[in-house]
């Protein structure tokens, strides 16, 4: 019997301000997968996450997500989905505990069912030690990791992250990675977004490419490697990429954020330079 998919996008065109930034996307998730999807800043990427997750109007066409529309069923719609963003979606002054049972509560979650969630969550972001301290003080890896926590607290099937390990030391990242190869083998279905070519290689069982508000490819990365033509693709897009960070470059000495991307206005390379790399990584 045929898998079921989870979250379908049918037509979906996103305008950003008064320019079209996503364009006719198709796209299927299904549970237990992981879609990694790379593009140059500026693509759609954020856009897209942000329209999944019902944040963003949609110019044209439909989301799905097991089968409901988010404009028809709005709140069943985001009760299924875990939205990780960019920015950190907690309160500082409180402590992971208080912030996991805050938004318990607003998901309806309440008493001993939301004690036992709150620690299955700390514990799986490896927090547990730290349930009862303020989070201002927290390094970045740990608030990274709250972040994710607040958004796991209401067993969502799908999860939404975007580029969440940006400035994280090799340990958080490590702390990141375990957590979303659990929850894939749980079923959850997740969409990562990213800078990293490493990351997609080892987390990810598919990929989506997107470039100028388009997606250019959609499927495994052995896939991409011997089907995608580089020039075909270079050929449709005018640009070039910003940094992709390989996880070597990172530098444990370096605290600030901007300082992660190490020589940086030397390593930005032509997107027919990152397709390229892309196809030389070697996959089973």
């Amino acid at each position: 019997m045929a898998q079921q998919e989870l979250l379908c996008l049918k037509s979906v065109s996103l305008k950003y301000r008064d320019t079209l930034a996503v364009k006719n996307l198709d796209l299927a998730i299904y549970p237990g997968e992981i879609l990694g999807l790379l593009g140059p800043n500026g693509c759609g990427k954020s856009t897209t996450l942000n329209a999944i997750a019902g944040n963003h109007e949609l110019h044209s066409g439909c989301i799905l997500l097991d089968g409901q529309s988010h404009t028809q069923h709005p709140l069943s719609y985001r009760a299924q989905i875990g939205f990780v963003p960019q920015e950190l979606a907690f309160y500082e002054e409180l402590s992971p505990y208080a912030n996991l049972r805050f938004f318990g509560n607003i998901y309806g979650i309440h008493g001993n069912d939301l004690s036992q969630r709150i620690a299955e969550v700390l514990n799986l972001v490896r927090l547990e030690d730290r349930a009862c301290i303020p989070a201002f003080g927290f390094s970045g890896g740990m608030k990274r990791r709250l972040n994710l926590a607040c958004a796991l607290i209401h067993k969502p099937k799908l999860l939404l992250l975007d580029e969440p390990t940006v400035g994280l030391d090799p340990p958080s990242r490590e702390a990141v990675f375990s957590c979303l190869h659990k929850l894939r083998d749980e079923g959850c279905a997740i969409v990562y977004t990213t800078h990293y070519i490493e990351e997609v290689v080892r987390l990810c069982n598919k990929i989506g490419f997107m470039a100028q508000g388009s997606l250019l490819f959609h499927g495994t990365l052995k896939e991409f490697q011997t089907q995608i033509i580089m020039k075909a693709l270079t050929k449709k897009i005018n640009t070039t990429t910003p940094n992709y960070i390989y996880e070597e470059d990172y530098d444990a000495s370096l605290t600030d954020q901007s300082l992660l991307r190490k020589n940086q206005a030397e390593e930005t390379h032509s997107l027919e330079q990152y397709l390229l790399e892309l196809s030389e990584i070697k996959v089973a």
